[in-house]
């Protein structure tokens, strides 16, 4: 029952609800205390909702800086920081870096900003772990696309996403690599607002 609760808990952290609404909005949406919450969650993990939501927001401010041509302050909000120092702090305590030097150590992809819409594409590399069968995942999602929600194109898998401040649309297409390199996936995020851009990425993975 613990782990049950954890996994549902790490789902919903995943999904930025401690970013939003804080611990007290995830253990009500879990119906337990924050006081339960905390120590269910300790008891499997080893650290806590606040300390797994502060490690996701560190890891997906990484990929956007390493991938994406975000300026730094979008690259903040977007990953569910709620300041620029705050987002300064803890990437310099994670990663003992600042995220100019981040940045600097990896070469960027690419981001879309339409000036006039509301509408901005982020390109970005997904990494998998091997071994990972992308045929395999891809044939299964193609096979059940949901008419209106999904499309299969190619190689390309295509969905919308209803997320806390707006939508997206997010296209994934897998690696050609070899099988002796790293896995990843790559991913289009057409979003209508950057701040759903975490929850985005962490709704992909998990797919």
């Amino acid at each position: 029952m613990r782990a049950d609760v954890v996994a549902r808990a790490m789902r919903l952290i995943r999904d930025g609800i401690v970013d939003r609404e804080g611990v007290e909005g995830l253990a009500r949406r879990l119906g337990y205390s924050v006081r339960q919450i905390n120590r269910v969650v300790t008891a499997e993990i080893g650290t806590g909702p606040l300390a797994l939501a502060r490690a996701q927001r560190s890891q997906t401010a990484r990929i956007l800086l390493e991938t994406t041509d975000l300026s730094i302050t979008d690259v903040a909000f977007a990953a569910g920081f709620a300041s620029v120092r705050q987002y300064n702090e803890t990437i310099r305590e994670v990663f003992a870096d600042t995220p100019s030097g981040l940045r600097r150590r990896a070469p960027g992809s690419s981001v879309n900003n339409h000036p006039g819409r509301t509408i901005q594409t982020v390109h970005l590399r997904l990494p998998a772990r091997r071994p990972f069968s992308s045929a395999s995942v891809f044939h299964y999602l193609s096979a059940r696309a949901a008419a209106g929600v999904e499309s299969f194109e190619g190689s390309t898998y295509t969905r919308s996403l209803r997320l806390a401040n707006g939508y997206c649309v997010a296209s994934l297409t897998p690696d050609s690599a070899d099988a002796g390199g790293p896995a990843f996936v790559e991913a289009d995020l057409r979003l209508s607002d950057l701040r759903d851009l975490s929850t985005a990425v962490a709704r992909c993975r998990q797919l």
